[in-house]
């Protein structure tokens, strides 16, 4: 008798399930943005979440800050706010290289980018094309007692700030020998002749309490996500209708 033969099982495509998995990320990654209350500096008047901040000043604990290059490809209007086309971010100076979501990186690292070179600055002058700022996390002082569910809020500093900035943490770190995560600070905006208003620093007390401190290292692990956040690819501007006569 010959010998039947057993159907063939049908063949079942092969299934690249990592990209699938890679691809469900980066859509994740898309839609579910990190978000936080952003502090404004706008007009020199200080507001986080869009409420105004009474006499212009707060205590805040900054719990990280990092290190943010920004390149606009039109010329920046604070007016007509876009994301820039080329940015970078990173906790040291010597990291910055163009985000992975830069619309048109620049260069390979930010250290070798033409645009981040003195005198690159398109309106002529001794400055950048390339805006150096600087990225803080911070929480109210006020929330402290419950850190764990304490609001962060992100400020990116104006270029004729971050100096003040930079010599504060520098003090903080030198003289009390702490991070400015371990220390109240309180952050001022007032008038200035040169560049309208800047930031200002200053020191308040010094966090004593063990567990508080352990709330804040937390903390700063809970907000890596949206202090490294990236921005939405920039829009271009619609072409100008023609005139008509």
């Amino acid at each position: 008798m010959a010998e039947t033969k057993k159907p063939e099982a049908p063949k079942t495509e092969v299934v690249d399930w990592q990209k699938q998995l890679n691809d469900m990320a980066i859509a994740t990654a898309a839609a579910e943005k990190p978000s936080g209350n952003w502090v404004s500096f706008k007009s020199g008047v200080l507001s986080i979440g869009g409420n105004q901040i009474k006499g212009n000043k707060i205590d805040v604990v900054v719990v990280q800050s990092v290190f943010e290059n920004q390149w606009y490809k039109e010329r920046y209007d604070a007016a007509n706010a876009q994301t820039p086309h080329c940015f970078a971010l990173a906790e040291l100076d010597d990291d910055l290289r163009p985000h992975p979501d830069s619309a048109e990186p620049q260069a390979e690292t930010c250290a070798e980018c033409p645009k981040n070179q003195w005198k690159s600055d398109p309106d002529g002058g001794k400055g950048k094309a390339c805006k150096n700022v600087r990225r803080l996390a911070m929480v109210a002082s006020a929330d402290l007692a419950e850190i764990k569910d304490a609001a962060v809020a992100i400020a990116k500093l104006p270029v004729m700030s971050v100096k003040n900035w930079s010599t504060y943490a520098n003090q903080i770190a030198n003289v009390l020998k702490v991070p400015p995560l371990a220390v109240i600070t309180n952050m001022s905006v007032t008038p200035d002749v040169r560049s309208q208003f800047v930031v200002n620093f200053e020191l308040v007390d010094r966090i004593s309490d063990g567990a508080v401190i352990q709330g804040l290292l937390q903390k700063r692990k809970d907000i890596q996500p949206l202090i490294f956040a990236g921005y939405d690819r920039p829009t271009e501007a619609a072409p100008a209708e023609p005139r008509k006569y």
